[in-house]
């Protein structure tokens, strides 16, 4: 039977302590199994793209942003470009088929990757002649984790890499009434040209659109602004077009020389005062207006509307009249068509 003293120790605060501690036990639960450390095994590339620019064959896709498991994807072993040769681009392959024929084509490991993070674009530039002209290719590739492993291949693309076309070269460049003109020798192998135009000496050159034929007019320029020119080739391959080297840039700054249209349709009509002369207008839409010769001399000066009273034209005599168009910038046509008008009958 316990002594006293020691029944003392054990007392109903012992009890009520030993109750709390084991409280906070249950309420802190069990410690569970360990978490397995992360992988970081980057999530397939999905933005694969690749295209041949006259000798070279460009591929671009974006580093993933994220893991499999949803970590940011900083970490990474590197990235591999594969390369399948078939005979045609039917459908997608398996992974299975890009596993048993595929060959290696380029790596681009951490030390090629300064200054890159996830969400970076990723270029490989690689020269025409590593590629088989006119053979078709799948091409696809895979980022591995700092162990080596991955989640599978890219997004595919198609490739046909073929003798690109040449270089353009220049015929004519010349300002004309409604623009300024273009002209150039058919390149050997282009299918089309890219009419490219810069505003100015340090303007970026932007397509002013595609044609097949080897001239064009240029209609949006305004007169007295240097511009730019250059012309890109394209030639169609099996995978898309192929841009060529662009030809060499050609400054002009068109000025407004050209005369208007010749008036047309001179009239007149003899009164005993005057002889009430009319006309037609032109197509041209900067007509600033028009000048009526009589016998070769000006008698009106600069008249806005088609028509004019002559009322010092002598009544006795006859007269030769003619009519001119000016324009905005001074420049005036050739005289109309002169028109006989006899003397007032008596």
């Amino acid at each position: 039977m316990p002594r006293a003293s020691e029944r003392g120790r054990f007392g109903p605060w012992a009890v009520a302590s030993l109750l709390v501690l084991l409280a906070n036990l249950v309420a802190c639960g069990s410690v569970g199994d360990p978490l397995p450390p992360l992988l970081h095994i980057p999530s397939p590339v999905n933005d694969l793209s690749a295209v041949q620019v006259a000798d070279k064959v460009q591929v671009l896709w974006t580093w993933p942003l994220l893991t499999t498991e949803g970590t940011m994807a900083r970490q990474i072993g590197g990235f591999e470009l594969w390369a399948v040769d078939v005979p045609s681009f039917a459908n997608p392959l398996t992974p299975e088929t890009i596993d048993e024929y595929r060959r290696h084509v380029a790596s681009l490991g951490p030390t090629g990757l300064e200054g890159k993070e996830p969400g970076s674009r990723v270029e490989l530039s690689m020269p025409l002649a590593e590629w088989k002209l006119g053979q078709l290719t799948v091409l696809a590739v895979t980022v591995s984790s700092p162990a080596g492993r991955d989640a599978g291949y890219s997004n595919q693309v198609f490739l046909h890499p073929i003798e690109p076309p040449a270089r353009p070269k220049w015929s004519d460049l010349a300002a004309v009434p409604t623009g300024v003109a273009l002209s150039w020798e058919p390149a050997m192998r282009a299918e089309d040209y890219a009419i490219e135009r810069a505003d100015g000496v340090e303007g970026q050159f932007v397509s002013l659109g595609r044609l097949g034929t080897e001239a064009f007019v240029d209609r949006t320029v305004q007169w007295g602004k240097t511009y730019r020119y250059r012309l890109r080739p394209y030639r169609r391959s099996q995978a898309g077009w192929i841009a060529g080297t662009p030809s060499a840039a050609l400054e002009l700054t068109p000025r407004d020389t050209f005369a208007p249209e010749v008036p047309a349709g001179l009239r007149a009509v003899r009164t005993p005062d005057s002889v009430e002369l009319s006309w037609l207008k032109g197509a041209d839409e900067d007509v600033d207006g028009y000048r009526v010769l009589r016998d070769g001399e000006d008698v009106s000066g600069l008249v806005q509307t088609a028509s004019f009273s002559d009322g010092t034209a002598q009544p006795d005599s006859v007269h030769s009249y003619a009519v001119t168009a000016v324009d905005t910038r001074g420049n005036e046509s050739e005289p109309s068509a002169a028109l006989q008008v006899a003397p007032v009958r008596r």
